[in-house]
């Protein structure tokens, strides 16, 4: 099976500094060709056109933003927000918060289809860190639709950043704000905030859309499946908040809302007169053209797209020079994404490839630079290309590389290296400005003008965090004051664009009494590598004080700092029986791996092929993290094998799982739930069970201390068990079921999250239930 690319790689943006060699590209658009040979190739492999996503036209015929609230994967409304993306043409911004000490954002993508994932970890108790979330999200524009994919958040992370959602306030210098916001339809809610649910057949959104969930979602979250979403029925959602005004109930989630704003911004912001005329004509023949294109085919279709485009890129012009319009904060960056749209549909259409290469590299006679230029035509016209220039920063006047007239014929192609001679102090200066080159491409009587340009020095896109980001190490008998007593190693990451090589210098700094050991400071980072990961030795003296510590490490280029974190150590006890030997299924984060190692543990990953055929009798212990059945499909198959290995003395801990456990995989009945309660609110009904009190003692009031005024909890009912904690509502949070000479222990307390924090008390119980 063959892969063909069909992406639009935006200008890659990197420092310029001696000693480096860089390349930055500008592809622009596919060859309506390739796409013909696309469309056959996925009419004979049987698979159903809307895989493909909305065409390039239609994203740029709207401009509706969505944004989706949600806490757990597996709630996320698939068939609603692909109806959403693809029948309207809406960008689809999801969001999630996970609890944490930092703040920091990860943004992932599903390439060219307008869909993208956003993930903060944050203290959303701390308002300030939810409103820096917030404006980090809405930095370019707020959404028009907002979406919760729960009917109520109920406990924090997200509960607080639902309330800020809701309780933002309009901004009248901006020409965008929230319009609507909508949750699951509850009976229960108030009638006046309920003036008529949204009702959704996912049954036919799944069926309509199977091909692109299925193969877009594992692109966001590797461990999908389809059949997940087997499951779907009628979803009715109801209005928390909305500012259009009805006649009656919603219709559907845009009822009221322009599928394109450019036109109601201008009535908005101009008083009737010419001026008003000439910004709102310009924008309905941009509009009147692309919207005729979408109705034609072959070269009509064509002279219409670049007819709407060049008056889009005259209003574009006219709006930069326009004194009432630079007072909207959000229009000029919406009006500059609504061209990028437009370009994109234009240069797919016209079937034109522009390659434009900076190169840098050394010689004995100091940095040499050339532009490399590549055009491959491959639609329905000729393309002329005008001439190539060179624009130095440190003057106003344009270097004309060539500006011979060539004329390139559909099919065929023009590449040419021009060398530039750029003095060293310019190619050195730290400066913001670009080193830019342009060409002039002309497509019948319409001049495009594209660009390619590289900073002379900017910030590269470069992050460097602690992996985990926590620590625990073992007390030790005291010895002299300044006597190393441990040795332990830090994991750190540096994560960069492909693009991205040059030289990195790393500066740790750790609290009294901890020592880091020899490690490399200077790293060469190479193209084509995403990642680094670095070990950094250390050792603990008895300096070392009881509490939680932070330490720090920065990575600087050129002597300036580009990314920091920040991770806790603390003392903290939990030893393992030397026979102890434990199986584990990871949790879906990965930190239980990193619990187990700090612990000392000899733990071994199970594979699913483990499952199936491997000796089980060879740990003493397995753990099924939270979430860990989405990667071992086979365990739906193996219960008489755990039954024969509890039988004969196997222990099997169970973490809090989601709601979507398949039933009757295990030898007692397990069903899990998932409550929101307060710590004071949990029942400790075996007070002197062993599980907390042996090899340690458990102060349950800094254990459930922890949690707080509320929080999630994911409990299950068990049958039989021994319950230690359960909720009011009678759901188990801790209990051991006896197994012939083995047992079962469940715990729904969110122990790697409180492990996480450097709770003790947490860290002791993990510790008693691998011993059990």
């Amino acid at each position: 099976m063959c892969a063909l690319d069909f992406n639009f790689d935006n200008q890659r943006n990197n420092s310029i500094y001696s000693g480096m060699n860089y390349t930055a590209k500008y592809r622009l658009g596919v060859t309506s060709a390739v796409a013909a040979i696309f469309a056959a190739l996925i009419f004979v492999a049987g698979i159903s056109t809307s895989a493909i996503g909305a065409d390039l036209i239609s994203q740029a015929l709207c401009d509706i933003r969505v944004l989706y609230l949600f806490d757990e994967p597996e709630s996320v409304d698939w068939p609603t927000l692909y109806y959403l993306n693809e029948e309207s043409g809406c960008r689809i911004d999801l969001v999630t918060v996970v609890a944490s000490t930092g703040f920091r954002q990860v943004t992932n993508e599903i390439p060219d289809r307008g869909i993208f994932l956003h993930q903060y970890f944050l203290d959303t108790k701390n308002r300030l860190l939810v409103d820096s979330m917030l404006a980090l999200q809405f930095a370019e524009r707020r959404p028009d639709v907002v979406i919760f994919s729960r009917n109520k958040f109920e406990d924090e992370p997200l509960r607080s950043v639902a309330k800020a959602i809701q309780d933002l306030p309009a901004d009248p210098a901006s020409a965008f704000n929230i319009r609507k916001i909508y949750r699951p339809f509850s009976p229960d809610s108030p009638s006046a905030a309920v003036p008529g649910p949204v009702t959704i057949n996912r049954r036919e959104m799944f069926n309509r859309y199977r091909d692109r969930i299925q193969l877009e979602v594992p692109q966001l979250y590797p461990w999908f499946r389809i059949d997940q979403l087997e499951d779907v029925q009628l979803m009715r959602y109801e209005t928390v908040l909305g500012t259009v005004a009805l006649t009656g109930p919603d219709p559907d989630f845009l009822s009221g809302v322009e599928s394109i704003r450019l036109i109601p911004v201008f009535d908005s912001i101009f008083v009737d007169g010419a001026l008003k005329n000439s910004f709102v004509n310009r924008a309905r023949n941009f509009l009147s053209f692309f919207n005729l294109s979408k109705n034609s085919v072959g070269t009509v279709r064509v002279d219409n797209l670049v007819a709407g485009y060049k008056e889009l890129i005259t209003l574009e012009d006219q709006s930069r020079a326009e004194g009432l319009l630079s007072g909207i904060n959000d229009f000029q960056p919406y009006l500059t994404r609504l061209v990028e749209r437009a370009r994109k549909a234009v240069f797919q259409e016209i079937g034109m490839n522009w390659d434009g290469e900076i190169i840098l590299r050394d010689s004995p006679h100091g940095p040499k630079l050339k532009f490399r230029a590549s055009l491959s035509v491959n639609g329905p016209k000729p393309i002329e290309m005008s001439y190539i220039r060179f624009h130095p920063y440190w003057d106003t006047a344009a270097i004309v590389l060539d500006d011979e007239s060539r004329k390139i014929t559909s099919h065929q192609s023009f590449v040419r290296e021009y060398p530039v001679e750029i003095d060293r102090d310019y190619l050195e200066a730290r400066m913001p400005e670009s080193l830019t080159f342009s060409a002039e491409i002309v497509y019948g009587s319409m001049p495009l003008t594209v660009t390619s340009a590289v900073p002379i020095w900017e910030a590269p896109d470069l992050s460097i965090s602690f992996e985990p980001d926590f620590f625990f190490v073992e007390p030790k008998a005291r010895v002299e004051v300044d006597r190393v007593v441990s040795a332990m190693n830090w994991k750190a990451v540096i994560s960069k664009p492909l693009y991205y090589h040059g030289e990195a210098t790393l500066n740790l700094e750790t609290p009294r009494g901890v020592f880091a050991g020899a490690y490399r400071q200077t790293w060469q980072l190479e193209k084509g590598r995403a990642t680094e990961t670095i070990r950094i030795p250390f050792s603990v003296s008895n300096l070392f004080e009881l509490g939680i510590h932070s330490q720090s490490i920065s990575l600087s280029v050129d002597g300036r700092v580009v990314a920091a974190d920040t991770g806790k150590i603390r003392i903290a006890s939990c030893q393992l029986g030397d026979t102890v030997s434990v199986g584990l299924m990871p949790d879906t984060t990965g930190l239980l791996e990193d619990i187990l190692r700090m612990a000392g543990a000899n733990y071994w990953p199970l594979t699913d092929r483990t499952l199936q055929t491997g000796d089980l009798d060879a740990y003493n212990v397995i753990v099924i993290g939270a979430g860990a059945l989405r990667d071992y499909p086979s365990f739906r198959q193996i219960k008489g094998r755990l039954e024969n290995y509890l039988h004969y003395g196997g222990s099997l801990v169970i973490m809090g799982q989601p709601r979507n456990w398949p039933e009757g995989v295990l030898p007692v009945s397990f069903v899990p739930t998932q409550e929101t309660v307060s710590g004071r609110q949990l029942l400790n009904r075996i007070s002197g069970a062993r599980v907390l009190n042996k090899p340690y003692t458990i102060s349950e009031s800094n254990l459930l201390g922890w949690l707080g005024v509320s929080h999630k909890l994911s409990g299950a009912v068990v049958s039989p068990a021994e319950k230690v904690y359960v909720t009011p509502s009678g759901a188990t949070l801790l209990s051991v079921t006896r197994l012939g000479e083995g047992q079962i222990i469940f715990c729904g307390l969110p122990l790697v999250e409180m492990i996480s924090d450097l709770n003790i008390e947490a860290i002791h119980l993990l510790a008693n239930i691998l011993n059990y």
